[in-house]
C-alpha cells in the first residue's frame, strides 16, 4: 500500500499543529517548513477541515488549529480523511469469471491485512508521535 503525497502532507501538517498548539498556523508557514506548494497544502487542509480534523479562523490572527486534541486524532483518522474509501485489494474475479469470491484465500488474506493495518493506525495518535520523540528529528523539518 502506498499512501498519497496528500496524506503525507496531512500527517506532517497535523503534527506541526499538534507540536505548536495552541498557536494557529498559516498554511504558508506549514508549506514553507515542508518545502511544498502553499496552494497544494491549502487543498489538503480544506479536506482536513471538511473531515473535521482541523478548524480554520479567518482574519489577522487566523490560521489552522486542530479541531480535537492530539490524543483524539489517530493516524487512521488522517489516512481515512485523505485516502479514497477503497479496499487495499480489489478482486478482479468478476472480470475473470472467478466463482471463488466468497471463499477466496487471497481476498481473505488481504482483507485481514487491511484490518490489522487500520487497527495499528487507530492505536497511534498524534500525541503518541509527539511523546515518542520529544527532542529528536522533528526539529529538522519543523521550522515554525
Amino acid at each position: 500500500m502506498k499512501l498519497s503525497k496528500s496524506t503525507e502532507l496531512a500527517l506532517h501538517g497535523l503534527f506541526q499543529l499538534a507540536f505548536t498548539q495552541p498557536r494557529q498556523l498559516l498554511v504558508a508557514e506549514m508549506a514553507g517548513a515542508q518545502h511544498v506548494s502553499t496552494s497544494y497544502l491549502a487543498k489538503v487542509f480544506q479536506r482536513l477541515a471538511r473531515k473535521g480534523l482541523v478548524r480554520s479562523t479567518r482574519g489577522k490572527k487566523g490560521g489552522f488549529a486542530l479541531a480535537r486534541s492530539p490524543e483524539q486524532i489517530s493516524l487512521a483518522d488522517i489516512v481515512r480523511a485523505m485516502e479514497a474509501e477503497e479496499p487495499l485489494f480489489e478482486c478482479l474475479g468478476d472480470q475473470r469469471n472467478c466463482k471463488a469470491r466468497a471463499d477466496c484465500m487471497v481476498h481473505g488474506c488481504f482483507h485481514e491485512a487491511e484490518e490489522r493495518l487500520f487497527r495499528a493506525l487507530e492505536g497511534t495518535s498524534l500525541d503518541d508521535l509527539l511523546r515518542s520523540n520529544p527532542n529528536g528529528d522533528r526539529a529538522a523539518w519543523l521550522d515554525v
